[in-house]
């Protein structure tokens, strides 16, 4: 009936799906300690109806009584409140330093931060990140995932990440924060005549085979900037790394287009290659870090993007225009 204490059966029910809240065991620890429901209002900054309501709701969650109420003379603890007690104490003293973590992990500069690096820009940027992170941010601990476009877009999915180091054509549904604009640039082998006297048209790049990642994203792009320039799209070479495609366009096998420059003109191979402006208007790449929609920046991300972008802005890749680093952009 309404108005009886709940069954045994029913406050097993309640409590397989919990019920309760941390502000119901909150007041209820207070009314124990002080002995007094009015009081312990009074140091929760509630009502005593709210308090007293609070503790009877969580009586009939757990199904037992907690105290004994004393017209007058405040409240005690009955035999099981007396036991439960100390587990409520103690669970709340853990939700404090849950609190207290949570906060530090939000703020702080320090402990570990899971970032992904897109594997094609990681040989550019990563050394310079890790030794300029060791100097501002002693204290925090990159913990990198080299990956391609397709498996950086899952870590950041399922947590795994919390930014990713990637370009905006490649940062699909998640949020991106733009560090700088990158002009597109080709790459020939070392001994090759073209584009010797000033930027080369990119229909004279054509007439030779593209030497580009075989990362469907990449090919796209580059299927993209070929059709929106009017130009056929060339014969395509496609090979899983950075340094392969260097040492294939050094050997004479076709170009490359690339967004980063390097001071390396030796491949490991011994060719050499050097790279060439390209004549026209072709859209530039925006670098910087993705990560999820909704999901707020810790103090150690903050920091790597502070680092990333010293990197970014003072490298001799030279961004063309750089962006503020809490500058959003989000891919359709």
């Amino acid at each position: 009936m309404a108005g009886h204490p709940a069954g045994p059966g029913r406050g097993r029910a309640m409590s397989d799906g919990l019920g309760f809240s941390l502000a119901q065991l909150r007041y209820f620890v207070v009314s124990a300690e002080v002995g007094n429901i009015s009081e312990a209002a009074e140091q929760l900054c509630a009502s005593q109806s709210t308090v007293s309501s609070a503790v009877m709701r969580l009586e009939r969650q757990l199904g037992v009584q907690l105290l004994l109420r004393h017209h007058a003379r405040g409240v005690s603890l009955t035999p099981s409140g007396r036991h439960l007690l100390l587990e409520a104490q103690d669970l709340l003293g853990r939700a404090r330093s849950l609190k207290a973590r949570g906060d530090a992990l939000a703020e702080d500069a320090a402990g570990r931060l899971d970032v992904g690096f897109l594997s094609s820009l990681a040989p550019f940027l990563l050394p310079g990140v890790h030794r300029l992170t060791q100097q501002r941010y002693a204290e925090l601990r990159l913990a990198v995932h080299e990956e391609p476009a397709d498996r950086l877009a899952v870590l950041l999915r399922e947590g795994r990440c919390e930014l990713a180091v990637t370009y905006d054509f490649l940062a699909g549904d998640a949020r991106f924060h733009a560090l700088a604009q990158l002009p597109v640039h080709a790459v020939l082998a070392g001994g090759d005549p073209l584009g010797r006297d000033g930027p080369v048209e990119l229909a004279e790049l054509a007439a030779r085979p593209l030497v580009t990642l075989n990362a469907p994203d990449f090919i796209r792009h580059g299927e993209k900037m070929f059709a929106n320039a009017g130009v056929r799209l060339p014969r395509v070479i496609e090979v899983a790394s950075v340094e392969t495609m260097r040492g294939l366009v050094a050997a004479g096998s076709g170009f490359a287009l690339m967004y980063q420059r390097t001071e390396a003109t030796t491949t490991l191979g011994g060719g050499t290659v050097r790279t060439v402006e390209i004549a026209g208007v072709l859209p530039p790449a925006a670098l910087g870090v993705a990560m999820m929609p909704g999901l707020a920046m810790s103090g150690r991300g903050m920091a790597f993007l502070d680092v990333l972008g010293s990197m970014v802005t003072g490298s001799r890749s030279g961004p063309a225009e750089p962006a503020h680093p809490a500058s959003d952009r989000v891919r359709p």
